[in-house]
């Protein structure tokens, strides 16, 4: 099964999401987890997706990713967390050159992004900010729809 999900908001078809949060359909819990960083992380990013030419168990899964910026990379994830193997997809071999890279692990998939695009810390962050306005706008009308209410219910005795 296929997961992948691009930054161009390419949908996960409907069977994937139920696939995915069938609790009891013998996922492991990096296969959760990779799955679900799929599909949280699709927006900042060019595309995600689980590979389907390396090796995957219960307790290894590679992903491949291409950022905002278009580097691509192929991550490793473990018990131990997020790594970058390489920046070449289906690749879990990384330059040698770049070791500081490729032997660091991330506890979260966006600890990892964070690291390595710049443009998602910007999206992720304009995303926060929209989502933090939203909320500010509906507790507003909500207070303002409690007030009118108070005024109404004081008029009225």
């Amino acid at each position: 099964m296929s997961h992948r999900a691009s930054g161009t908001h390419t949908p996960i078809t409907l069977s994937h999401l139920t696939h995915a949060s069938c609790e009891n359909c013998g996922l492991s819990l990096l296969e959760n987890e990779a799955i679900s960083a799929v599909r949280e992380v699709s927006g900042f990013v060019k595309s995600i997706w689980i590979s389907e030419v390396l090796p995957r168990t219960p307790d290894l899964i590679f992903l491949n990713i291409t950022s905002i910026e278009g580097l691509t990379y192929c991550i490793e994830l473990t018990q131990r967390g997020w790594r970058i193997c390489s920046d070449k997809e289906d690749c879990m071999y990384g330059d040698f050159r770049r070791l500081e890279l490729h032997a660091k692990y991330f506890e979260t998939i966006y600890q990892l992004l964070d690291q390595i695009s710049a443009e998602y810390r910007n999206q992720f962050g304009k995303s926060l900010e929209e989502k933090l306005q939203k909320l500010a706008s509906e507790e507003k009308k909500s207070d303002e729809a409690l007030t009118e209410k108070h005024v109404d219910e004081t008029v009225k005795r």
